[in-house]
């Protein structure tokens, strides 16, 4: 026999549906302690930001309740709902769900800023 054996991958993987951003267990690893997230782009990178927020640095009065979005964490998985958000991504990105019903991205966890960059130019097919 000649067998190839096949490891675990780490790679971070995130899903953006219609209504919710969902991420795999590698990437909602990094928000197993989060109260609460930030949610941006970066147009210079064409990059999606998710930034984890304890729960101190969530109730800092330079975040309004408007610019906080809850994190549940699951045992496989994490996700964040919000239609407002996919719309303000459609803003930056072009997101089509009547063609689609959801696009993964790569991404990358920036520990010394607390950021899980998403790749919107690394869409997985």
């Amino acid at each position: 026999m000649d067998i190839q054996w096949f490891p675990k991958t780490n790679q971070g993987i995130v899903s953006v549906y219609e209504t919710n951003i969902t991420l795999n267990k590698s990437a909602s690893d990094y928000f197993k302690d989060a109260f609460s997230t930030l949610i941006g782009y970066d147009k210079s990178t064409n990059m999606l930001l998710i930034k984890a927020l304890n729960k101190e640095e969530a109730l800092l009065p330079k975040y309004s309740v408007n610019d906080l979005h809850p994190i549940s964490i699951k045992p496989s998985y994490g996700r964040i709902n919000g239609k407002g958000i996919i719309q303000n991504l459609s803003k930056y990105y072009p997101l089509d769900f009547s063609k689609k019903s959801l696009y993964k991205f790569n991404c990358d966890w920036d520990a010394s800023q607390k950021i899980l960059k998403v790749y919107l130019e690394r869409e997985v097919l």
